[in-house]
């Protein structure tokens, strides 16, 4: 009989152990999955997709603090809309996290209740039984959390031990912390150092989805490019350290125009360009005229001299619907119609808008 006791001990033992086996296995698959995800949208897709399909989890659920607003100018609207129904959640202030973590940097393992969590899994039609609470820690600084949900009752308990999730816990911070880096860094590749405003590199790219996206879902797409009046007037007469001040007072002043939604870059030298999604030319019109009474009422500084004023022309088109199915074509050509556009606002004496459809 006592045998028989002993071998029952040995034989969940060894269960235990390939278990153990098993989960270190399929951590070890994620790690390596995380490790290669180079870019935000690449390591958001492994924890909000890959991690609950591989581990038969309800939902996984990401909350990530944006104090100074960094996760949503990294991700943008339209990944901040992709993966929010995923289980992304950007929060302002960290106490939104903080009540679920009454043991510091260790997982909370415990069962599911509404009135608690239910904020932190809104995307699940049916209640979990269990959650795990990962708090998300780098240097004593509470940066999120990660939050697992599962149907089973005894799948996240306190009884059980927190090791596998600890150790992820660690690693996935390590790789936010990492991909945040590097998309800081291509990002700053997409910034025009005076005006700190997206450079032609950006534009390009933006313009080219933006057509894309304009033509596979029959949407108004609209564009204007801006060119200041007279601006070598101001680097002959007060040198070039005030054109630089213009310039970056322009940009400032033109985004301010402009809504959250549309995409603003220095095209070169004295011209901007905005493209403008889900626009009609009649309301790009009516933006530019708004940029062009800025522009009327404001006073540029240029160091110790006093204020001066500037004029802008600019060109504003309108995407056809009948563009060319090659998307390439249809966005050179769109561009060419704003250019158009403005050159002929420069011929009909500038400080004026001109629009074309």
């Amino acid at each position: 009989m006592k045998d028989r006791v002993i071998y029952q001990q040995l034989q969940a033992l060894l269960a235990k152990a390939r278990e153990n086996e098993n989960k270190l296995i399929k951590f070890g698959c994620l790690e390596q999955q995380l490790m290669t995800a180079r870019t935000v949208e690449q390591l958001l897709l492994v924890l909000l997709q890959d991690f609950p399909n591989s581990f038969s989890l309800d939902a996984v659920t990401l909350v990530l603090f944006d104090y100074e607003e960094q996760w949503t100018f990294i991700l943008g609207d339209k990944l901040i809309r992709h993966f929010s129904p995923m289980g992304l959640i950007l929060a302002r202030d960290a106490g939104v996290c903080e009540q679920y973590y009454s043991q510091g940097a260790s997982p909370v393992l415990t069962r599911f209740d509404a009135e608690r969590h239910g904020l932190l899994f809104t995307s699940l039609q049916r209640a979990p039984r269990s959650v795990a609470l990962l708090p998300l820690i780098r240097q004593g600084r509470l940066l999120g959390g990660l939050h697992l949900a599962s149907d089973s009752l005894n799948r996240f308990s306190s009884n059980n031990g927190t090791y596998f999730l600890e150790r992820m816990a660690s690693f996935v911070v390590m790789c936010l912390e990492n991909a945040l880096y590097f998309e800081k860094l291509e990002q700053s590749s997409w910034l025009d150092a005076l005006t700190q405003v997206n450079n032609r590199r950006y534009f390009d790219v933006r313009l080219a989805e933006a057509v894309s996206h304009a033509l596979r879902h029959n949407q108004a797409l609209s564009l204007i490019m801006f060119d200041l009046d007279y601006f070598k007037h101001v680097n002959d007469k007060w040198g070039h350290q005030a054109g630089d001040l213009v310039l970056q007072q322009v940009a400032r002043l033109i985004r301010s125009q402009l809504r959250g939604s549309d995409s603003f870059a220095r095209y070169g030298g004295e011209e901007f360009v905005a493209v403008l999604p889900e626009t009609t030319v009649a309301f790009a019109d009516e933006i530019a005229q708004r940029v062009r009474a800025a522009f009327a009422a404001f006073e540029f500084q240029i160091g110790q001299t006093s204020p001066i004023r500037m004029t802008v022309s600019m060109g504003v088109a309108q995407l056809q619907s009948e563009s060319p199915q090659d998307e390439e074509t249809a966005g050179r050509l769109f561009l060419g119609k704003a250019d158009t556009a403005l050159y002929k606002a420069k011929m009909q004496g500038r400080n004026c808008v001109v629009i074309t459809t």
